[in-house]
């Protein structure tokens, strides 16, 4: 097993486990001032990511802390985690020759971020929301031809991530979470192929909110 698909795994049971935990607990506040947020993530690669993983990512988990700040707005932090997976066979051409053969390739991206929003409907934490994400991003780059040594490269990026989303009521203290967020890293790192990459993709997440 992949240690980056172990870390998935590990990252999803925890934040089910909060969630569960949290969902047990959860009383009728209404007026509650912060939010806890725990998500199942499907991610589109989009540009670089693209380039070196085609396929959807069905491996991601995520978590946020929402504080109220003021009427319609919210404030919070974040930790995200998406891993995308290829296996495929054919020639892949690199600045010091070409390799044929089958190709595993692996990109796992581990995402911290402030975070704001803001709710555009009279119940604060509930409704259509707009939001913007910003911090930092770690991405690890997997690839491996055959049975030779799996090659890696890492690198850390700044990030942005606006977001829109909508939050409704399914049970008492719980809600159901739905949002679409762009991912866009800068540019960084010396990755296989050569040069900095910024793996860049579209996150649909699904979850539920705890206040």
């Amino acid at each position: 097993m992949r240690t980056s698909h172990f870390a998935f795994g590990s990252a999803l049971v925890v934040a089910m486990t909060a969630s569960a935990v949290a969902l047990a607990n959860a009383q009728d506040t209404t007026s509650s001032s912060f939010i806890n947020v725990g998500t199942y993530a499907i991610a589109v690669p989009i540009g670089d990511t693209h380039r070196f993983v085609s396929p959807i990512s069905w491996f991601g988990a995520g978590w946020e802390g929402q504080w109220r700040f003021r009427d319609h707005f919210a404030k919070g932090l974040s930790a995200s985690l998406q891993d995308f997976a290829d296996m495929e066979g054919g020639t892949t051409t690199f600045p010091s020759g070409a390799v044929t053969g089958n190709q595993a390739r692996e990109i796992l991206m581990v995402t911290a971020m402030g975070t704001a929003r803001w709710y555009a409907g009279n119940n604060w934490g509930r409704g259509l929301y707009l939001g913007l994400g910003a911090g930092g991003e770690v991405d690890e780059q997997y690839y491996q031809v055959g049975v030779t040594p799996q090659l890696t490269r890492s690198a850390f990026h700044l990030i942005l991530a606006p977001e829109i989303g909508v939050i409704t009521p399914v049970m008492d203290g719980a809600d159901l979470v739905i949002s679409a967020r762009f991912m866009v890293p800068t540019n960084s790192g010396s990755y296989l192929g050569g040069g900095s990459r910024s793996f860049q993709y579209m996150v649909l997440s699904f979850g539920m909110a705890e206040r």
